[in-house]
Formats: structure tokens, C-alpha cells, sequence
């Protein structure tokens, strides 16, 4: 044995020589050519990224600290009413959730771990996804329970979300998370928002004096039996004011369209209009401003409205051009407007009373064709554009 004991001596010193020897030669090399070195870590950091799917590499990060690993169990997520965490460290707990809509990442349930020192809190700051990932917890992080859910929550809107994408997340349809937030279509979410996410597709409802649930299932069009059953209500589906329950397969009723404003269309009587002017005055068309005008005075002069100031000067009658003229009873008065044919033709109408500031006259054609009407405007109203007396 001691002879056996004095070769491994001697072999365990050549070891230590030859060792010595090659760190001694290969420090020196590198020291002259330390691209060397760059090439050997490039070559070690390669060989670690190919065998850590092997090996499970990762577990090196994770195993640092023995005392505060993660601690992966199999255990039955409890249901929140919000799930928006924020913790800067974690340990995973329970089954897989989901981090963002938008984001598509799977991540592990997780809940605070217990306070450590500061360098402890750092060594937890990354956690293992699946065995083949490592996942930074830097910022707010929601978890949401894959298991079936029969209660409202709350989701707290991230970066990239849309309704769409989170409404899908959950299972429940668009229209279900804009009933239940009282958004439109076109409504803009913002990250921060606080959406209320019911817990299936259906509507969400609060009981008002004197409703059934026969009348809710009536009025979204839903089936009483499941209100009862999924509300866990008693079996005469008794419920009481002020109460919220959650009508499932429920379809929110479109608003009621808004009702046109109906406008009576004035009617020509078909007959007519004798007045002073009849068989004295110059013809014209029927139904037309002028015919009226003509029918209540006399007027010996012919044209469009618009002409009759200049004709009627021309043929010595007294006028007066402008909004600031002084009005008078049984005087024509010429007005302008914006509709296509007062533009182009003019309008004229007959002046039955004035009452301080106010002016009112009879026309015809202005509501409709051959339709008589009175308007009231003020004297110096912007319309006005002379009077024939």
C-alpha cells in the first residue's frame, strides 16, 4: 500500500508540473495575442447556449440561491376581483396565465414572495418560463385564472390593447365588453383604464323597482332558467332591487332610433287668390310670389321679383333701397335669401301690419308652390332690400 501511496505522489506531482507548465504557456500566449481569449470565451459562451436545452442550464441562474428559488407548484388559482400585480419579485405558484392581450406571452401565476435583504430581491428578479426562458418581472404584470370564472372582475388596460384582443382573451364577445363598459365601436381605451370583464358573453343588469326575471330574459332575449342558475338565484327566481346579475347569451336591445321631425307640408288650395289688384295688374304665372303680390295691389309693371324696384321707379312709383327704408302697410317689400331660386329671381311679398320693430307680410310660393303664408321679420333685418310704395 505505501509503496501504491508514493506512485500517486509522484504522479499527482507531474500533474501539478505539467499543469502549472501549460497555465504558465498558455497566460503568456494570451498576454501576446489576446484575441485568443476573445475567441475562447466567444467559443465557451456558444457551447453554454447549445447545451442548456439539454442540460437545463438555467437552473444555474435559479440555484444561486438556494434559499430563496422559486418554488414551482401545482396549485388552484384563486379567483380576485382585480388581477393587476406589481410586485418586483416573484415566486410562481399556480397554473399558466397570461400577461397581455395584446402581448401574446404566456407567463406562470405567481403572488409576492416574502421581504428579503436587497441583494436577494435582485437574484429574484428573473423567473424560468417553461424550462427554456427567462422572463424579466420589471413593471405591472396581470394574471388571470384559465379556470371558469362566474363573477365580474376587473382588467386594468396595457400598452397595445384593444377590445377586440381583450375580449377575446377572456372568451366573451366585443359587444359584451362594450355593453359592460358603456363604450361604443369607435370608443378609444387607454392603458390604465379599468374595464369590468363579465364573466361570460351576455349582459350585465341591475334590478329596478318591479322587474322579473322573466321580464330581463324578455328584454335581452335570454332564457330565464340560465339567469337563475348561473346567478345561483332561488328556484322562484325571487330577486330584489339593486341587485346586479349576470344575463348570459343576453343581447343588449339596439336605442331606439330617433324620430323624424315631421313637417307639414302646406297645400296649395288650387284656387285663385281675388284682391284689389285682380284684372288690373299685370299677368302672372300663377303660384309665383308676383302673382300674389299682383293679386293684392296693382301693379302695372312685368319682370322677376328681383327687377321690380327698378321697374316700378321706371314707371314713377316712390321706392327705397336698403334694410334701414322705413316700412309701410299695403307697401311691396323685396327680400333676398339663400335658396336657389330667391337668388336667382328674387322674392317679393305684400306688407299687412307693422308692430314696432317688427314687420309682418303676406307671400306666396315661399313654403311651397301656390302656397299662401305670413312671416314677421325685425325692420332692419338683412333680407330686406326695398320697398315699392
Amino acid at each position: 500500500m505505501y509503496t501504491i501511496f508514493q506512485y500517486l505522489c509522484v504522479v499527482l506531482k507531474h500533474i501539478e508540473i505539467y499543469t502549472d507548465s501549460f497555465l504558465r504557456k498558455t497566460t503568456e500566449t494570451f498576454r501576446k495575442r489576446p484575441q485568443l481569449l476573445l475567441a475562447a470565451v466567444i467559443l465557451f459562451a456558444s457551447g453554454l447556449f447549445v447545451l442548456k436545452p439539454v442540460f437545463g442550464l438555467e437552473q444555474m441562474f435559479l440555484n444561486s440561491n438556494s434559499q430563496n428559488k422559486p418554488v414551482f407548484e401545482d396549485e388552484t388559482l384563486s379567483e380576485k376581483d382585480t388581477f393587476s400585480l406589481q410586485s418586483p419579485y416573484l415566486t410562481a405558484n399556480a397554473s399558466a396565465v397570461f400577461v397581455s392581450p395584446s402581448s401574446g406571452i404566456l407567463a406562470v401565476q405567481a403572488e409576492p414572495a416574502e421581504e428579503s435583504d436587497e441583494e436577494n430581491q435582485e437574484e429574484s428578479s428573473l423567473i424560468s418560463i417553461q424550462e427554456s426562458a427567462l422572463l424579466s418581472q420589471a413593471g405591472p404584470i396581470t394574471f388571470i385564472s384559465q379556470e371558469s370564472r362566474t363573477g365580474v372582475i376587473s382588467y386594468v388596460v396595457q400598452e397595445g390593447d384593444t377590445p377586440s384582443a381583450i375580449a377575446a382573451f377572456f372568451g366573451i364577445t366585443t359587444d359584451t365588453l362594450l355593453w359592460a363598459n358603456k363604450l361604443q365601436e369607435t370608443s378609444v381605451i387607454r392603458p390604465g383604464d379599468e374595464l369590468t370583464i363579465p364573466p361570460v358573453s351576455g349582459v350585465i343588469h341591475k334590478i329596478k323597482n318591479g322587474q322579473t326575471v322573466d321580464w330581463i330574459a324578455n328584454y335581452y332575449k335570454a332564457n330565464a332558467d340560465d339567469i337563475i342558475a348561473f346567478n345561483d338565484l332561488p328556484a322562484d327566481g325571487q330577486i330584489i332591487e339593486g341587485q346586479q346579475v349576470v344575463v348570459p347569451d343576453g343581447v343588449m336591445p339596439a336605442p331606439p332610433q330617433p324620430k323624424p321631425k315631421s313637417v307639414a307640408k302646406a297645400k296649395s288650395s288650387g284656387q285663385k287668390y281675388v284682391g284689389p289688384g285682380t284684372g288690373k295688374s299685370r299677368a302672372f304665372p300663377y303660384g309665383q310670389c308676383t302673382y300674389y303680390v299682383a293679386q293684392k295691389r296693382v301693379v302695372p309693371w312685368s319682370g322677376n321679383a328681383k327687377d321690380w324696384i327698378n321697374n316700378a321707379q321706371a314707371m314713377g312709383y316712390p321706392v327705397c333701397r336698403g334694410s334701414q327704408c322705413e316700412p309701410r302697410v299695403g307697401a311691396i317689400i323685396s327680400l333676398g335669401g339663400n335658396t336657389r331660386l330667391i337668388k336667382r329671381y328674387g322674392h317679393v311679398a305684400y306688407v299687412e301690419s307693422i308692430n314696432g320693430d317688427w314687420i309682418t307680410f303676406s307671400e306666396m310660393n315661399y313654403l311651397g308652390f301656390g302656397v299662401k303664408s305670413v312671416r314677421t321679420i325685425q325692420k332692419n333685418s338683412g333680407l330686406i332690400r326695398g320697398y315699392i310704395y
